[in-house]
């Protein structure tokens, strides 16, 4: 692990970039050239995150509880905090086994963050993401000589990095998302998602949508981990996060798309009709933009670099 000074200047050092393609409010300000095509969601942000250009935006800055796609930044500060190392194993405790969707971990388990991360991302395990908060959290504790709570710490982590880049109206209360306090605008989803969509550490691990990864401890196995998000897999979809919650209604998407000119889109839709209707709504916006915005539709360059395909 990196010691604090070093990961500091580096998580800076990536705020930069970020600050320096929204500079003078272009993503907070900016108006939108064309108005979004017609879509169920009640809140619409799309976003050019290579340049901060504002696509399309409906009601951007409504505030709802994002759940699960708070694990966008818990992916992130993992990353950042971490360097991208990411061999280290965790044991399980009961603590990490809470309700909700689930990566399958048991107590006792073996996991190496690598694949806590698989599971987190593609199949939204809240016990993947207790289990990587704390053990993040426990790491960056021992390198500031503090005691306390692992989670509790990468909490603060995580609320911090959403100051630093710029995410002015987002809270979380815990890694995972099912915390009411874990709230966000859609402007603010895109911001985020355009730091972790633009990260080449993350993007492997939404390119395949399968794993099976191998899990040590007394009940040692494989467990497969097939995606719970259906746009994975599709064409020039980069990465993507839902967050959803039944009984409340509420459906939400995060995607990045590589458009043929080899820009990078971040669309976030939030509060769709249902759970088809998210996807329909994605899909609508993604095939709108090349006849909105012609210099998407024009081929990339050879400086251009493709999207890799899924290495199993």
């Amino acid at each position: 692990m990196p010691k604090p000074a070093l990961a500091l200047r580096r998580s800076v050092a990536g705020f930069a970039l970020l600050i320096a393609l929204f500079a003078a409010g272009q993503v907070s300000a900016q108006q939108a050239k064309a108005p979004p095509p017609k879509v169920t969601a009640s809140s619409v942000f799309v976003v050019n995150a290579d340049t901060g250009q504002v696509l399309y935006q409906r009601n951007p800055d409504k505030e709802y509880r994002i759940l699960s796609i708070t694990k966008l930044i818990t992916a992130y500060v993992l990353m950042q905090r971490l360097d991208g190392e990411l061999s280290d194993e965790v044991t399980v405790t009961q603590a990490y086994l809470v309700p909700g969707s689930t990566a399958g971990l048991r107590k006792g388990d073996m996991w190496s963050l690598r694949d806590l991360l698989y599971g987190m991302l593609l199949v939204s395990g809240n016990d993947a993401a207790l289990a990587i908060a704390d053990y993040t959290g426990s790491k960056m504790l021992a390198g500031e000589k503090k005691r306390g709570s692992g989670i509790k710490r990468f909490v603060e982590e995580m609320n911090a990095t959403a100051v630093a880049l710029g995410a002015e109206h987002t809270k979380f209360a815990d890694p995972y998302g099912i915390s009411p306090v874990n709230a966000s605008t859609a402007r603010d989803v895109a911001t985020i998602g355009s730091v972790v969509f633009r990260d080449q550490r993350l993007l492997p691990f939404w390119r395949c949508a399968h794993r099976t990864v191998s899990v040590g401890g007394p009940q040692a196995r494989t467990v497969a981990i097939d995606s719970t998000i259906e746009m994975l897999g599709e064409d020039n979809i980069l990465g993507a996060k839902t967050g959803s919650y039944v009984g409340k209604n509420l459906y939400h998407l995060v995607a990045g798309w590589r458009a043929p000119s080899g820009a990078t889109v971040v669309a976030v839709v939030l509060g769709a009709a249902d759970h088809p209707s998210r996807y329909s709504d994605m899909r609508t916006i993604l095939a709108a933009l090349p006849q909105d915005f012609p210099e998407f539709a024009v081929p990339a360059t050879s400086s251009v670099a493709p999207a890799e395909t899924c290495q199993p």
